[in-house]
């Protein structure tokens, strides 16, 4: 049978922690997955692409800086280039964050809390995307 709550011998740390557990020994198992074990080699093999990627958008953003806009496109006769695609992409996908945290709050959905944080953190972070090409549009700022 497991711990009775109303027996006066059992003490509060009874019913939360485990048998033979004290609070110190539940911080050195959590703390020593992160200050003991090595980085795996999969993180590495997994995070080399991302390194790469994010090496690859900075040399775009400085090829950017040096030459100007003219390599998104927007040229004398092409009146829209990367630039405001990608704009109107980003306003389009901030939109859509608060379209959906709208719809579930009227709604009146119980479960939205955590889908409503989620898709205003992608407003957020939409919208951060987006004022980034009118800054580049303007040239070499």
């Amino acid at each position: 049978m497991g711990l009775l709550t109303n027996s006066p011998e059992v003490k509060e740390t009874d019913l939360i922690l485990g048998a033979g557990e004290t609070y110190t020994s539940i911080t050195d198992h959590i703390s020593d997955v992160v200050l003991k074990n090595r980085t795996p080699l999969e993180w590495f093999v997994i995070a080399a692409p991302a390194a790469l990627l994010a090496g690859g958008i900075l040399v775009a953003m400085l090829n950017l800086l040096f030459r100007g806009i003219g390599v998104w496109g927007p040229n004398v006769p092409v009146g829209w280039g990367f630039d405001i695609i990608n704009f109107v992409w980003w306003i389009g996908i901030g939109h859509a964050g608060t379209l959906i945290s709208a719809i579930l709050l009227l709604l009146r959905q119980d479960w939205r809390n955590s889908i409503n944080r989620f898709a205003e953190a992608m407003t957020i972070f939409a919208v951060m995307c987006a004022g980034l090409y009118p800054l580049f549009h303007t040239g070499r700022p």
